[in-house]
């Protein structure tokens, strides 16, 4: 997801591969049809405003230092509370692939709990209607946006996985009960499953489109 954050906000884009340089009008260009574009404009906006939770509870965990350099000694009771808010993230991610999933043709081996959406997640779809009210959610330019903001928002999942599972394992987490730590670990790998099962297999089958659309326009004005 970082580097495709790259190619949206650097002017000359970047390479999502060592071949593959995606320009940064290929996010911009007119004329390419995506297909349900309001229905993903919306799960954007249902994941960054969970996504706005996750971060102050990193931020609440850390005592708002960086993760990397924060020495606080957590208490069982604290991790417990992080490892809540976890499953509340968690339980959106199941409630996006059960409301739009079949929808949008994404989250195949993400199996959802019996019941679908949690009360919790549920009264957060709920206020999409209110989120979203007076946005152009057909808009390619507020697609592009809300992904921009969900990438950047993301990288505090990213930086807990990585803290957690990375050698050396950072001092937030070195003392780790047993329990704890494989609690943390499910639910971790949970949320990297569902951006990889679901948010980058849209995005991606998007970006093959725009780059098919960028390309045609390429070869148009060769010709002339």
């Amino acid at each position: 997801m970082t580097l495709l954050l790259y190619t949206m906000t650097s002017k000359t884009g970047g390479y999502i591969t060592r071949r593959l340089h995606v320009p940064h009008e290929v996010w911009s260009q007119g004329g390419a049809k995506l297909l349900n574009l309001a229905e993903k404009v919306r799960v954007l906006e249902v994941l960054s405003g969970a996504l706005e939770e996750i971060q102050a509870a990193s931020s609440d965990l850390t005592a708002w230092a960086p993760l990397s350099a924060s020495s606080v000694v957590l208490e069982r009771k604290d991790l417990e509370r992080w490892i809540a808010k976890l499953d509340e993230w968690n339980s959106v991610c199941e409630g996006i692939v059960g409301s739009f999933g079949k929808k949008l043709g994404v989250g195949e081996g993400f199996g959802t709990k019996k019941g679908g959406v949690t009360s919790w997640s549920g009264k957060f779809a709920r206020s999409i209607d209110r989120m979203t009210n007076g946005k152009n959610l057909d808009s390619p330019a507020s697609y592009v946006a809300g992904l921009m903001k969900v990438f950047h928002q993301a990288q505090i999942l990213d930086e807990h996985t990585k803290a957690l599972l990375t050698p050396p394992t950072a001092p937030l987490y070195t003392s780790l009960s047993a329990d704890i730590r494989q609690a943390l670990e499910i639910r971790l790998k949970r949320s990297s499953e569902f951006f990889a099962s679901v948010v980058l297999t849209f995005v991606v089958r998007d970006l093959s489109q725009l780059l098919d659309k960028y390309v045609k326009k390429g070869e148009k004005w060769l010709a002339e």
